[in-house]
């Protein structure tokens, strides 16, 4: 990442955050999934910086940002991202989330609304990761519902306890396909446990509990959702939320191809691919040029 810059900006309730940037041109802020950071944006930053401006951000706790000991909810990492743009008096951005990266975007367009943001870019995260027993089988394969109270429970216990670290690397392994080098996996693992594992464990439990299958419908964005073949997901709730965004596309990565959760990694080819004609297409005349 030669080209690229470190910075930080501090929030209303006085916590430094760390960011990336890269390039000129429209806006692109990329944002990571649960315990992860903006440096595993690498891949995008290097590549897709030769026609936009990307920003990669490190939530409170994450990354190379301070951590307090105060903030690990989902709305708050919404506001975060609101007061990100207003720092740096951003508009018409484009919004790029990966796994709780997307719980992220829907807080935030909840929360705020869509004033400011040009394009939506959702890749393989669940509406609704806590099973409710009045949803059918199929809902729940559609939402990404996969656990019980219980057992999140005790999944978060494992992470904020003392077998924290080894847990936390074994659950991001599990995302990976085979063909992923175990030299890039250790990278994942080292940039997650930067996030301290009690902090981590109370972020897990708000992005866990939270559902917003009934925001999709009220988008009215350009939208593309991309999603992994491989991923621990199932194919079919990416392309299910693409359905519920009125003129949402989606692009699915081959489970031979690098398609796990972790496409951007896998296959940045074909991610930023899709990430770039998304992009493309959001641009104005002027930018064209």
């Amino acid at each position: 990442m030669s080209n690229t810059d470190s910075r930080t900006f501090t929030t209303s309730d006085g916590v430094e955050l760390h960011y990336l940037e890269a390039g000129v041109g429209p806006t692109l802020v990329l944002l990571p999934g649960w315990s992860l950071t903006a440096a595993l944006f690498h891949k995008q930053l290097d590549e897709l910086s030769d026609s936009y401006r990307c920003l990669a951000l490190d939530y409170r706790g994450h990354g190379e940002s301070a951590k307090p000991d105060y903030g690990y909810r989902v709305s708050r990492l919404a506001k975060d991202l609101r007061e990100f743009l207003q720092a740096l008096e951003l508009s018409d951005v484009i919004l790029l989330g990966h796994s709780a990266g997307c719980a992220v975007i829907w807080s935030y367009l909840d929360l705020f609304g869509e004033t400011g943001i040009r394009g939506l870019i959702f890749c393989d995260q669940m509406v609704a990761r806590l099973r409710r027993p009045e949803w059918s089988d199929e809902q729940c394969r559609h939402y990404g519902a996969e656990v019980g109270g219980d057992e999140l429970l005790a999944q978060a216990e494992l992470v904020g306890g003392h077998e924290g670290p080894g847990k936390s690397a074994e659950f991001l392994a599990s995302m990976f396909t085979k063909s992923f080098s175990e030299a890039e996996l250790l990278e994942v693992i080292q940039e997650s446990l930067k996030f301290p594992r009690t902090y981590a464990a109370q972020l897990l439990l708000s992005v866990s509990e939270a559902d917003y299958h009934d925001l999709l419908p009220r988008i009215t964005l350009p939208t593309l959702c991309i999603g992994g073949e491989a991923s621990h997901l199932g194919p079919a709730v990416m392309p299910w939320i693409a359905e519920q965004i009125h003129g949402a596309d989606v692009v699915m990565i081959d489970a031979d191809a690098g398609g796990s959760h972790f496409m951007f990694l896998e296959n940045p080819r074909a991610f930023n691919l899709a990430v770039r004609e998304f992009c493309d297409t959001l641009r104005t005349d002027d930018e064209r040029i």
